[in-house]
């Protein structure tokens, strides 16, 4: 997959972008440089956005994301189109994929979404059949899905801060494991191994004969999910409890050690209370919105409803006013009746055809009234002209109900209100760190700790459990029906297949990585550069390992690892991945230094980018990749580069060629 354009209108900060991102064969880099809030994490959201589209939710959540400086001067519309080329049994295709989202006029979000594929076109959108729109869009979630699919995509588009920010080596290993599983293609054997089990475990419960046997089999069957239930309830909440050990463990390592905290957990105060602010104004403007409901009230609701009910009778009246008034309008003015009546007694007289005069006013009189008399009155005779045009327009009214916006409004608030007394107690925990030498937050860290080991064990437990009821279950293929079942055979082999197919396929690729991973983190790894001996990856993916070793023959631990070279092991992996993985995707990457030290900027800038992907798209401000002293090494592999400017009083990002007036040189 290589992305050639991305264009995005309307956009957040962006008004109306489009940029050309292909790359030359032996220029893999696009450089996008920027100042931090000028729209670098935009520009990132706009390339996934536009594979993957915008979950807008609300009417709040679209002018959110509606460019500030379109407010009243555009179409209000945001829309993301990525060009790209991709591989179809091994010729290359041209892809232009369009998404589109405005507000109906109930007010809700729609999108439509249009795929052209070398001018064959798939199109679909809110208001489509729905058997039409499954069709189409089944087509474009395929050709997505080839080239890079969803739940791949956080493994190339990444953000590098998120990547060092593993503070523990069964965190690590996680990630790990789960990156090998996904993308080399090993998590579809292994759920295919888990589906074999369920439906051979089904099937051997409808061949056991015995009512008795049948019954426990199936109450072995049943205990069995809810253990499983059980470990992944566990394992939620020890995600939980990792998340709060990483987001904590620096002010805790700065309490142990005595520092004084007081302005790092003020600054945290005071973004917990404007968090809690905010929500009282939404709710304040709710309530405000609500009463301006209820007082009209009669308009955004009774008034349809009567008028709905009069349109009838009002379209008869409507309809006799118009035929009274053409019939008034075919009439000839008093002076055109003068000037014929004129012409007929000239015409009378020179034919001799008057027996006496005639007074030309007396017949003008005549002829009027006699032409009066043939319009016919009617009952509404009585309604004067501002009256009539007062209906046409109540029947011309347009009305929109407003009530869908504020119920959704209030599913909202009721979820953010919630959260008030959670946010307070944090408030007050906080306000205890600085009040005297209260150490609440070392004990709830400690106690913390302690639950982790505490988790851990628990799921070691119940994988034993598990390993326990797998075996009792497996006393029952004896007792079922001895006649010859090839099906039922063939289901007692597939999950042992498809185990032994994921393991065999890691130990086909995994001396490719171990060279691949120890050649990289030789080059990269400042803190073991030029000494690590080899890396091991286990050959077991219900059991997936991974470890460096140092020439002098000793493993280099990874939670001894600092979050620096956690981030270059992260990413090394990631090369590793990109390299012998199922997909051919580009890598984007966000805040492209993380936090990585002196030494560990000038090897990755210099051995990892230029050959990390044949297109590297870097979003960068100036003190991560320097103009001075860092665009050099990367310079030659750098097929264009860009600068994004925010412009404050427009409220719009423009775009500038070159990384900060630095243009790459021939």
């Amino acid at each position: 997959m290589l992305i050639k354009r991305i264009k995005a209108r309307n956009f957040k900060t962006y008004l109306n972008l489009d940029l050309d991102i292909s790359v030359l064969a032996d220029k893999p880099i696009i450089l996008i440089g920027g100042a931090n809030g000028g729209g670098k994490t935009t520009f990132f959201e706009a390339i996934y956005g536009a594979l993957y589209g915008l979950q807008i939710h609300s009417a709040r959540h679209f002018r959110e994301l509606l460019n500030a400086g379109a407010l009243g001067h555009v179409d209000e519309k945001i829309e993301l189109e990525l060009h790209f080329m991709g591989k179809v049994l091994s010729e290359d295709q041209h892809y232009v994929l369009s998404r589109t989202y405005r507000l109906n006029p109930t007010g809700n979000p729609v999108e439509s979404v249009k795929l052209n594929m070398n001018g064959t076109i798939f199109l679909y959108g809110t208001a489509t059949p729905p058997a039409q729109r499954a069709e189409q869009e089944a087509q474009v979630n395929k050709i997505i899905k080839a080239n890079l699919p969803q739940e791949l995509s956080r493994y190339f588009l990444f953000d590098a801060m998120e990547a060092g920010s593993l503070l523990k080596e069964d965190q690590l290993n996680r990630v790990i494991k789960e990156n090998i599983e996904n993308v080399m293609g090993f998590n579809k054997y292994l759920q295919l191994a888990k589906s074999a089990e369920n439906l051979y475990q089904s099937y051997t419960a409808q061949r056991i004969q015995v009512e008795n046997e049948k019954n426990e089999y199936l109450q072995l069957v049943e205990a069995k999910k809810k253990k499983e239930e059980e470990q992944k309830n566990l394992g939620v909440q020890l995600q939980d409890a990792m998340q709060y050990s990483v987001a904590n463990k620096e002010i805790y390592d700065n309490l142990k050690a005595g520092i004084n905290q007081e302005t790092a957990i003020k600054s945290k105060i005071e973004q917990t209370k404007l968090q809690i602010d905010n929500i009282l104004k939404r709710e304040m403007l709710y309530r405000a919105d609500i009463d301006a409901f209820v007082k009209d009230i009669e308009v955004n609701v009774c008034l349809p409803k009567l008028i709905e009910a009069i349109k009838p009778e009002v379209n008869l009246i409507l309809k006799i006013t118009k035929e009274k008034e053409q019939q008034l309008n075919s009439n000839l003015t008093p002076e055109q009746v003068e000037a014929v009546s004129e012409i007929i007694v000239r015409y009378l007289k020179q034919n001799n055809l008057t027996v006496k005069d005639i007074q030309i006013s007396d017949l003008v009189d005549y002829v009027i009234s006699d032409s009066s008399k043939t319009i016919s009155n009617s009952e509404y005779d009585f309604l004067d002209f501002s009256e009539i045009k007062a209906l046409e327009a109540l029947l011309g009214k347009k009305f929109a109900n407003p009530f869908p916006v504020l119920n959704q409004q209030q599913i909202e608030l009721d979820l953010s209100i919630k959260q008030i007394p959670a946010l307070e107690a944090q408030i007050e925990q906080m306000k205890a760190q600085i009040t005297g030498r209260d150490y609440t937050l070392l004990k709830a860290y400690e106690e913390n700790e302690t639950n982790i080991q505490r988790l851990e064990k628990s799921i070691d437990d119940i994988v034993i459990e598990i390993t326990k009821i797998d075996k009792r279950l497996h006393q029952f293929d004896i007792q079922t029906n001895q006649e010859p079942d090839p099906k039922y055979e063939a289901l007692g082999k597939l999950k042992a297949f498809f185990d032994d197919v994921a393991n065999k396929l890691l130990k086909a690729k995994k001396q490719q990585i171990e060279n691949k991973m120890k050649q990289d983190l030789n080059i990269n790894l400042a803190a073991y550069k030029d000494v690590i001996d080899r890396v091991e990856l286990s050959e077991n993916l219900s059991n997936l390992t991974f470890k460096i070793y140092h020439k002098s023959g000793n493993e280099i631990y990874l939670n001894q690892l600092n979050t620096a070279s956690k981030q270059v092991v992260v990413q090394v992996l990631l090369k590793a991945l990109h390299e012998y993985g199922d997909y051919d995707p580009p890598v984007m990457i966000d805040t492209v230094m993380g936090v990585l030290d002196e030494n560990s900027r000038a090897t990755v800038l210099e051995n990892y980018f230029p050959e990390l992907s044949h297109q590297t798209i870097l979003l960068s401000s100036d003190s991560e990749i320097r103009p001075h002293s860092d665009l050099d090494k990367i310079d030659s592999f750098i097929s264009k580069s860009f600068t994004l400017i925010r412009d404050r009083e427009k409220q719009l990002t423009k775009i500038q060629s070159g990384y900060f007036g630095f243009m790459q040189k021939d």
